[in-house]
């Protein structure tokens, strides 16, 4: 005999206790044998309606008076429906997160969350939905007056991860004062789901100016495709009219056609080794503030200046790659191959003997 499904307590715990002593769990899914269905949390006005519960269900032992054990009665009545109403509105309530693509270390993400009420006869009133406690993750509530039954609502929470790297995230949580703010019922919705953070990017410092580097692409001393002009040569039938001189040619009564020089795209080449900080003491993973491996903050600067140094060249139209001692990205252009550096950037981890961390750029 199973009797879980027939007691709908107000205290949520005799739900669980009375299910293990007399029931089977089910099959479908076991939870911790720690773990609760339910949270319950009593607030400020909570404990003061308790302390209130107790001299007045003394003052009727006392005294005998019938009409202190009215309002005695009545008072734990208010708990019993404050537990009732608040489990029909956090029960059946289902969340699910729409994460953005790309997530920054230290900026705050916008992701979607879609919430939707299972139930068939009743509504749920006055909850907040914020994501589980999760080390290193910081996510603002959001909170829902009515969701009818049978409805789906959208609304948007900012996420801030403190470090790069992988997160799990394993459950939301749906929280509720209601009917009568006297107690918080909770309730974890299970959503598993892995996000990868990348490292912050930042504008580069005038001390991290790059050898080599200049605002356009550079031109060499011989006839090509640039355009950059190199001198003027009889023009053929073979020739696009449209680079005539004109000018020349109205002077010369000869047509004449433009050469343009040769024009080299520069390439960048950033390398980065990623050694343990020798300076560093400590350190497991997400040991140091920022930090995805325990490598210390002057590796964490490293694995940030990397970032700021791949973002600068791309966003210039400028190819870039990434070396690193266990890792190599090719040298490429265009968006989506910045993405495959920051990738990268976000899983490296100190790598053979201690040292100093270090960053610079080689210009092919």
């Amino acid at each position: 005999m199973n009797i879980r499904p027939a007691i709908s307590a107000p205290l949520p715990w005799l739900t669980i206790f009375a299910g293990r002593a007399f029931g089977k769990a089910p099959s479908r899914k076991r939870r911790p044998f720690l773990r609760l269905p339910r949270t319950l949390k009593i607030t400020r006005e909570g404990w003061r309606f308790v302390v209130l519960v107790f001299l007045i269900g003394a003052a009727a032992i006392n005294t005998g008076n019938n009409l202190l054990y009215l309002v005695f009665a009545m008072l734990l009545s208010l708990i019993v429906i404050s537990g009732i109403m608040s489990e029909h509105t956090v029960k059946k309530v289902g969340v699910t997160r729409g994460l953005p693509r790309h997530i920054f270390r230290g900026v705050a993400a916008p992701v979607r969350l879609t919430i939707v009420n299972r139930k068939k006869l009743l509504a749920s009133y006055s909850f907040n939905v914020k994501e589980a406690k999760t080390e290193g993750v910081e996510a603002e509530p959001l909170y829902t007056l009515k969701l009818n039954r049978s409805k789906k609502t959208h609304g948007v929470s900012r996420y801030t991860f403190s470090r790069r790297g992988i997160y799990e995230l394993e459950a939301l949580k749906i929280t509720t004062r209601f009917p009568f703010g006297l107690f918080i019922k909770g309730r974890k919705e299970d959503g598993p789901e892995e996000v990868l953070v990348y490292p912050k990017i930042r504008p580069l410092k005038t001390d991290e100016s790059v050898p080599g580097f200049s605002s356009g692409a550079s031109s060499l001393p011989r006839k090509g495709t640039g355009t950059q002009l190199h001198g003027l040569r009889d023009y053929t039938l073979w020739d696009d009219s449209r680079f005539i001189h004109w000018r020349s040619a109205a002077r010369t009564r000869k047509l004449l056609t433009k050469e343009f020089e040769v024009e080299t795209e520069q390439k960048f080449l950033i390398l980065f080794e990623n050694c343990p900080d020798r300076t560093f003491e400590g350190g497991g993973a997400g040991g140091v503030d920022g930090g995805g491996g325990g490598g210390g903050p002057l590796f964490e600067e490293m694995v940030e200046k990397a970032a700021s140094l791949a973002n600068h060249f791309i966003t210039n139209d400028f190819p870039a790659g990434l070396k690193t001692l266990t890792a190599e990205v090719p040298v490429r252009a265009g968006r989506e191959h910045l993405f495959r550096i920051l990738r990268t950037l976000a899983l490296t981890e100190p790598e053979g003997p201690p040292g100093v961390p270090s960053v610079r750029v080689v210009s092919l």
